[in-house]
């Protein structure tokens, strides 16, 4: 396709090139006229001549192929894209959970958040499982901030003891 393009524009060129050459050696009066009607007319016919032979039914095929091509290649970037949405929702949560376990004095606090895509294609953290050594007490209040703050109920809470302080 884009050889046939290429050809029938070096085509235009090469026809304006010859017409401009015949054009500038022809002599004024009504010989230039005839020349000019007819350089005319070959550059109109070198601006239609794809459109004669035009094969409508390659032409189809080949944009039904690319916008197939087009649909693959968009559809993989947006995957992509969902999915780095999903991690960096999985990442900013569990940020946000280790900077409210320090300041419960949860200092070896571990937190891993897993997240998935909602009905309506937004991403949201859904599960999370944590690693300390902090009391019932302070684990409940952390559950309770994550609850309220990123919607993660506790029954959704991976509660594990670290026994290395």
């Amino acid at each position: 396709m884009t050889e046939a393009i290429r050809s029938w524009i070096l085509g235009i060129a090469g026809a304006a090139l010859i017409t401009s050459i015949c054009m500038t050696i022809t002599p004024d009066g009504r010989v230039k006229k005839i020349v000019s009607l007819v350089c005319g007319l070959v550059i109109i016919l070198m601006l239609v001549n794809p459109m004669i032979g035009f094969d409508y039914g390659i032409f189809s095929e080949s944009y039904a192929r690319f916008r197939a091509e087009a649909a693959a290649f968009s559809e993989a970037g947006t995957d992509f894209s969902e999915n780095l949405t999903g991690l960096i929702i999985a990442e900013a949560s569990t940020a946000y959970i280790l900077d409210k376990g320090t300041k419960l004095g949860m200092h070896d606090l571990l937190a891993e958040v897993s997240a998935r895509q909602g009905g309506a294609g937004y991403w949201y953290p859904y599960a999370a499982r944590l690693t300390t050594a902090a009391n019932q007490e302070t684990r409940d209040k952390l559950g309770d901030i994550i609850y309220a703050d990123l919607g993660i109920p506790p029954e959704e809470l991976i509660w594990r003891m670290n026994y290395e302080r």
